[in-house]
């Protein structure tokens, strides 16, 4: 759907045909709102690339190299320069309780990770040495979505029920701008509905794919 079918759409179920009420710049504010939580609600936004630790050095900010990330799904460390491997997520407090001192820790071949999107900070342990300095990692993340300037433009969600979602979204937060509260929660329920079920059915399609690839590996 394009932004105008969008707008469109919405303005008939809020009942509003022309801009009365509310303004096609308002309704247009409100698309890009919504597109963006339902990106980050839903996670399905999806990109990778590369960051370039340097030695001895543990902690990276996050939106110098990834401008638009929301969350890390995984992180690939190129270790010694010679092997790819996935290394596991942490937390700073798990690594107080099971390597204390870990902040002073020798720089060596990174094993883990830990991050913290509202400090906008990757970190990794233990810190790189000069084999292991480059452009070493790699971060699997989701990313927000990008605002819509124009009419026949479309939002980057991939499938249609989200772009429904979004209606839902913008209808909600019009009634609610009229004091139409009950219809409001209304709306916001089927909103929650859609992203619930666009999850489980994604997480269906990534059970199939599993199975998929066990029977080809078996054969």
């Amino acid at each position: 759907m394009t932004r105008l079918e969008i707008r469109t759409l919405s303005r008939k179920r809020l009942g509003e045909t022309t801009e009365a009420f509310w303004s096609n710049s308002e309704l247009n504010t409100w698309l890009n709102v919504a597109c963006k939580d339902v990106a980050y609600r839903t996670k399905c936004l999806k990109a990778n690339g590369l960051l370039t630790t340097t030695e001895d050095t543990s902690e990276y900010a996050l939106s110098t190299n990834f401008d638009d990330i929301v969350s890390i799904l995984e992180v690939e460390y190129y270790q010694d320069g010679t092997t790819w491997k996935k290394i596991p997520s942490t937390t700073r407090e798990e690594l107080n309780d099971v390597q204390p001192g870990w902040k002073s820790a020798d720089s060596a071949t990174p094993t883990t990770y830990y991050s913290d999107r509202e400090e906008d900070v990757i970190g990794f342990y233990p810190p790189p040495n000069g084999d292991n300095d480059g452009a070493y990692a790699r971060l699997y993340y989701t990313y927000e979505h990008s605002d819509i300037s124009d009419d026949n433009n479309s939002p980057t969600l991939p499938v249609p029920i989200l772009h429904l979602a979004v209606v839902d979204w913008i209808v909600a937060t019009g009634f609610e701008t009229r004091g139409y509260q009950d219809k409001a929660n209304d709306v916001w329920q089927k909103y929650y509905t859609k992203l619930r079920d666009y999850k489980v059915e994604r997480n269906r399609e990534k059970e199939d794919d599993e199975i998929i690839m066990k029977s080809d590996y078996n054969l």
